[in-house]
């Protein structure tokens, strides 16, 4: 093969059955996650680089003193939210990390796989229909570079 063979892996249909089911159970952990529009995310406060140590002094003033806040002030809110946002801090860190090694071995995968069709389909071209069983499989992939020779061809518009 041109390009080796990075991964050769067999993800079993029990394993997958079971990485799936264990997703199933983070995600019924926290049944409150929410989901924002691209208009509500552009609308939010952002964090910031500082923005936790700026709550979290936040909360150490309002937790010295409550008395200068605006009234109804809701400590136990505001608790929770610092609280929270530390916690899904660290499952975040933990899903973002998995993530990249999912999205990786996934294009790493999807890599080899194609420079072994790429292989196996030169050999198709050079059979030259000389094999009758492997014609229609041919004739699928010759599609594939049907498609890019058009598009290589077609003229470009002039700017």
């Amino acid at each position: 093969m041109k390009n080796g063979n990075r991964i050769s892996e067999v993800f079993t249909d029990a394993d997958l059955k079971a990485v799936l089911a264990a997703l199933d159970t983070i995600e019924a952990k926290m049944p409150w996650l929410l989901t924002l529009t691209p208009d509500e995310s552009r609308g939010l406060r952002n964090l910031g680089f500082d923005g936790m140590p700026f709550a979290q002094a936040a909360l150490d003033a309002v937790r010295a003193d409550l008395d200068f806040t605006r009234r109804g002030f809701d400590l136990p809110e505001f608790e929770k939210d610092v609280a929270l946002y530390g916690q899904l801090g660290r499952v975040r860190a933990r899903l973002v990390g998995l993530t990249q090694k999912v999205v990786q071995t996934h294009q790493i995968t999807g890599s080899d796989m194609m420079v072994t069709a790429d292989d196996v389909y030169e050999d198709l071209v050079k059979d030259n229909g000389e094999t009758a069983a492997v014609q229609a499989p041919r004739q699928t992939m010759r599609k594939r570079y049907a498609r890019r020779k058009a598009t290589e061809a077609a003229p470009k518009p002039i700017a």
